[in-house]
């Protein structure tokens, strides 16, 4: 689901401590902290400043060591998702359910409904891979932006806010589930996140959300999220097994 190669980084870097390699790419910003992200290929990215000096990030990569082989040991024990040839009988997943493919001809329009269990997509090329992956990708592109939509109605509601809802933006994200843009006051979500389930999806509205009162993930963006979600740790858990194991 997420793909590193296409992320356009650098040539890895290696940090080395005591009996500890870490290899990492690095990605030189207009930030102010350094962060880092274990993707779930075990691949780990980190985010610097533009003027960060080596010494810097060896302290930060001392510091984050432990968290960084705990995240890569979680995303070890999945295997990784085989491509799809969308065909019928594989197995996609919408709203934290699964559906087998199920394609048939027909010489009207295209069209994707779902069925108990079912998927099912009637193709007026049903032997044409391109063109059934062009059909699903966009009939969930289209089901996330009114799911999203009506979600973070809900979330907000949650939320005392002195400005109107942040506006949402649905793309294909490779490193993230979501993003809060404070100057565009706008929150953009992973269509992937429409495999999950409701409550999984309202935990990543809900962590953006948290973003427009604190910027960072500080200790006081940590407590703003428990207040909003008691349940977040868990949701978290549950979606990286659902849409990962």
């Amino acid at each position: 689901m997420k793909h590193e190669a296409n992320l356009g980084l650098a040539p890895k870097c290696r940090f080395h401590h005591q009996n500890l390699t870490l290899e990492y790419f690095l990605q030189r910003e207009k930030c102010e902290s350094l962060q880092a992200t274990v993707l779930p290929s075990r691949t780990l990215v980190l985010k610097v400043p533009i003027e960060a000096t080596e010494k810097r990030i060896e302290e930060f990569l001392k510091r984050k060591a432990r968290w960084i082989l705990k995240q890569q040991r979680f995303f070890g024990q999945f295997k990784a998702q085989a491509s799809k040839s969308y065909v019928s009988g594989e197995t996609f997943r919408y709203r934290g359910r699964s559906y087998k493919l199920l394609i048939k001809k027909t010489n009207e329009n295209d069209s994707i409904s779902l069925q108990p269990g079912i998927l099912s997509l009637r193709s007026t090329a049903p032997k044409e891979r391109r063109h059934n992956e062009a059909l699903l990708r966009e009939w969930y592109r289209e089901r996330a932006r009114m799911i999203f939509s009506e979600r973070l109605s809900i979330c907000f509601t949650n939320f005392q806010a002195n400005k109107p809802a942040p506006d949402l933006f649905v793309r294909q994200m490779s490193r993230r589930w979501g993003s809060y843009s404070p100057k565009s006051h706008r929150i953009s979500l992973n269509q992937d996140l429409i495999q999950a389930t409701t409550p999984q999806i309202d935990y990543v509205l809900t962590h953006e959300l948290c973003h427009m009162t604190h910027e960072k993930h500080n200790k006081a963006f940590y407590r703003l999220l428990e207040a909003k979600l008691p349940q977040w740790k868990k949701l978290k858990a549950g979606l990286e097994l659902g849409i990962l194991g």
